[in-house]
């Protein structure tokens, strides 16, 4: 009968741990932003592409997050080769830079001077 108490016990402690563990506050990873190489890489490419200036009312600043009707761009296949790091970003162009985008939360992760 203690064996049976004891498997309980453990398994009761077990389940409620585990509870504990996944009901915690999800912690948001900062994006790591891309080397001085590997922005003069995208600005290369985009003085290939010449892709069209965004249109906002207010400077574009890291940390922002971009409305849903500024349209983002992605590099070309050929940059993505050259520059795996920025596969999962998306690129606006303002005035003087080259913002750097997580597509998901649009949120601004870098700014590259252009």
């Amino acid at each position: 009968m203690t064996v049976l108490l004891r498997a309980t016990l453990f398994a009761t402690l077990l389940v409620a741990s585990a509870a504990a563990q996944t009901g915690g506050t999800p912690v948001e990873t900062p994006p790591v932003p891309l080397s001085p190489e590997k922005q003069a890489m995208v600005k290369q490419h985009v003085e290939r592409a010449k892709p069209p200036e965004a249109k906002i009312d207010h400077p574009v600043t890291a940390g922002m997050t971009v409305p849903e009707s500024v349209e983002l761009w992605s590099l070309p296949q050929d940059s993505v080769t050259e520059v795996p790091a920025v596969t999962s970003y998306k690129f606006l162009l303002t005035g003087k830079a080259i913002a750097v985008v997580d597509p998901e939360s649009r949120k601004v992760v870098q700014i590259i001077p252009n």
